[in-house]
């Protein structure tokens, strides 16, 4: 250290410079602050002659770089704002689904909802017609006085309003009366909607919806073919009506029950699913159920007498005077003189007179080839071209004409033949039962 000290106190000494001109000698004193101040001057100056003859040297390698170096950042700036606009137009895209997801649930929905509250408002007036009819019949009933000494022509069965329609799927269902349309307000889609955006718990909730929608319908559906099932055998029992040929003959065109959803066949939006196939089964079979109630309305299926007990039925007997092998054309009802007779379907008297061995006798014309005959009375309420309603009283039971004891003879006649009164009343009692059974569970 102390050598490179020496060697740079002995560089920057202080110096004299001589200066001759024209025989005169002048000396300019140099410090060693002055030297060192030269000595910076010098090396900046060669620094700056340095830098400036190597950009003049290497200027365009330079500016290519500085080109690269920019474009490699506008690359980067791009890269990153390309990266931001895919992001953006996936998100955008995400939206656009979930957007079209919404509004086709939501059409489905209001769709699905029209067309169930056009089911359920058929569901509702034809329950309501049913349920008048069985109050009448249960009104009916009631005014029955059998005991156990008389023969009960229509008989109980067993208790109708204790046996719940088992559903199609594992889910108990509601009892049918108790189906409201408030549990079919938001149905579901039918198709799932795999969307991210889409929060788990939506997809959770419309799949339970139309679990339970499902399994209300199957409930629906069976409650209703069971009802169907039930008259198409009430008419049955009858052996002698053909029930769509019945219902064809007292059912114009125009007043058969159609209804329901318009489901089109070309459909292409999907709505054309299981929901609303069962929709349209549901809708066609409460078309046949109010099709057929009206038929059964029409079908002379009620007791034309409530205090009796049967002394003939219908058919091969020995003949109470004769004592020989005859045929008996109705069934008698034994009863006290005096009891009520009445009609068993609203109709058209024919006649309300004497008529031979039926003693006083009236018939009534029902149409759609009904007519009924109630004979032996004591007295006529009714005149001939008289119109009476249901189960108006038409007359007295007696013992006139060719009797041997005060009761009543009825019989029904179906197109010009006599029919057994015992097939239809025997179907009839279904329709007592049910309606007890009904009366008996509302009070």
């Amino acid at each position: 250290m102390s050598e490179i000290k020496s060697y740079l106190n002995n560089l920057f000494a202080d110096r004299q410079l001589y200066i001759r001109s024209q025989g005169n000698v002048r000396f300019i004193s140099l410090s060693r602050r002055t030297l060192l101040a030269m000595s910076g001057l010098l090396v900046a100056a060669t620094a700056w002659v340095g830098v400036a003859s190597y950009h003049m040297v290497f200027q365009d390698d330079i500016a290519a770089q500085r080109e690269q170096a920019v474009r490699a950042q506008q690359r980067a700036y791009e890269s990153q704002i390309a990266q931001l606009q895919l992001a953006y137009d996936d998100v955008n895209a995400r939206l656009a689904l979930t957007t079209d997801w919404f509004n086709e649930t939501t059409n489905n929905l209001e769709k699905r909802h029209d067309e169930l509250n056009q089911v359920f408002e058929q569901h509702a007036r034809i329950s309501s017609n049913l349920r008048d009819m069985q109050e009448t019949f249960a009104s009916i009933a009631k005014r029955n006085q059998r005991n156990r000494n008389k023969t009960e022509l229509v008989g109980r069965s067993g208790q109708v309003g204790d046996m719940l329609i088992e559903s199609r799927t594992t889910t108990p269902p509601a009892p049918d009366d108790d189906v409201q349309l408030s549990q079919f307000a938001t149905p579901q889609t039918s198709e799932r909607q795999t969307l991210s955006d889409v929060p788990p718990q939506i997809h959770a909730r419309i799949d339970s919806l139309s679990t339970r929608q499902s399994d209300l319908l199957d409930a629906l559906e069976e409650s209703i073919d069971v009802k169907v099932e039930q008259f198409e055998e009430l008419i049955a029992e009858t052996d002698s009506i053909d029930t769509d040929s019945f219902m064809a003959r007292i059912l114009d065109a125009d007043e058969r029950a159609t209804g329901g959803p318009y489901i089109p066949l070309d459909d292409k939006t999907n709505r054309n699913t299981r929901l609303h196939q069962q929709l349209y089964r549901i809708s066609n079979n409460l078309d046949r159920l109010e099709n057929l109630s009206k038929s059964v309305a029409e079908l002379p299926f009620a007791l034309p007498i409530h205090d009796y007990r049967i002394t003939s039925g219908f058919g091969g007997r020995v003949d109470p005077f004769t004592k020989r092998a005859a045929f008996h054309s109705g069934v008698d009802f034994g009863a006290a003189r005096g009891t009520p007779v009445y009609a068993t379907l609203p109709g058209t008297v024919v006649r309300a007179g004497n008529k031979g061995p039926y003693g006083l006798v009236v018939e009534i014309d029902h149409g759609n080839g009904f007519r009924t005959r109630y004979g032996h009375l004591d007295k006529s309420y009714v005149t001939r071209g008289q119109y009476v309603e249901f189960q108006q009283r038409i007359a007295d039971a007696g013992n006139s004409g060719r009797s041997t004891g005060s009761h009543l003879h009825y019989e029904i006649w179906f197109d010009g033949k006599v029919r057994d009164p015992s097939a239809f009343l025997n179907a009839g009692k279904q329709i007592f039962n049910i309606a007890e059974a009904i009366e008996s569970n509302s009070q």
